[in-house]
């Protein structure tokens, strides 16, 4: 009889603890007012590192196991979880991602052949306490004009001492044409304008493309085409982009602090009054900065605050 009253004693000794420790848990998860603060890592052409720490004001106790964690997109994978620094009695958790640059690079590429929808999935395996499994899948669609992006314009130029003005660049569109011999190949249409009051033909129109001073990209002429007197038309011009360069591309942005330099190089063939110019018509040149780790930080705190 007596042992069998200890063993109850025990039991309920246990259930007791357990409920404590439950109890201790939820409150600390709810004041432990966590901070967390993502940064760049380690960035080559090959891979970017995000690391991610976070500050608790009170160990949670409750030991937890990431297995595997993994972002895809497109069906690709280009993302996961290479280091999880955790201890049930610590208040500080770091984590590390690493980026697979080239994945990322066919992804996006995926995406544009897609008509520029498709899915991001993130996937996380874990345990809780050892023993208690934790998975997820989850799924989203995006869907961005990505292309809206691109525009080149270039201001008319005064040829033979002012007698004659080259036409104006106003407006540069982009459509995905798919790939070729491993590079993406977009359509763009070039609307130009012409300031003189005779016709031009315009020959030959080309560009080159560069992204902090690594060459991106290039463009040629499908077709000719005639600007009538004071007035607009559309060239295309089929353009290459090199994707092996643009691992490369990226390293070079995150290391100058998410900052990159663009220029395009226009070249244009017409002719005039029976005279045949080539000139280059501008060298497009512009600063792409982002704040991909502003937002990735943002993100992170509306979710600890809501």
């Amino acid at each position: 009889m007596v042992e069998r009253m200890n063993w109850k004693l025990v039991i309920l000794g246990v259930v007791l603890i357990l409920i404590v420790w439950i109890g201790y848990v939820v409150y600390a998860a709810v004041t432990a007012h966590p901070t967390v603060h993502a940064s760049w890592g380690y960035v080559d052409e090959k891979t970017t590192e995000i690391w991610v720490e976070a500050k608790l004001s009170k160990p949670l106790l409750v030991p937890a196991e990431i297995e595997n964690l993994s972002l895809s997109f497109m069906g690709i994978p280009v993302a996961r979880v290479a280091r999880f620094d955790y201890g049930a009695t610590r208040t500080d958790v770091n984590m590390a991602i690493v980026i697979d640059n080239g994945n990322l690079v066919r992804s996006l590429v995926a995406y544009l052949d897609n008509g520029q929808t498709g899915d991001v999935e993130l996937k996380l395996k874990g345990s809780l306490l050892k023993v208690i499994p934790i998975n997820a899948d989850i799924k989203q669609v995006i869907s961005e004009d990505i292309l809206a992006y691109l525009n080149f314009t270039a201001d008319s130029k005064e040829l033979a001492g002012g007698l004659v003005k080259s036409p104006a660049l106003v407006e540069t569109t982009f459509d995905w044409a798919g790939e070729q011999d491993g590079k993406a190949v977009l359509i763009a249409h070039m609307k130009f304008y012409n300031p003189n009051s005779y016709r031009i033909p315009i020959g030959n129109v080309s560009f080159d493309m560069y992204a902090n001073d690594v060459k991106i990209g290039y463009g040629k002429t499908v077709e000719t085409v005639v600007l009538p007197p004071k007035g607009y038309a559309t060239l295309d011009v089929e353009t290459f982009i090199e994707e092996d360069a643009l691992p490369e591309v990226w390293a070079t942005h995150v290391k100058n602090g998410e900052v990159s330099k663009v220029r395009a190089d226009i070249y244009l063939d017409i002719t005039v009054l029976g005279r045949e110019y080539s000139i280059k018509l501008a060298s497009y040149e512009e600063t792409v900065q982002t704040d991909i780790m502003g937002g990735i930080n943002d993100m992170l705190e509306s979710l600890l605050s809501g």
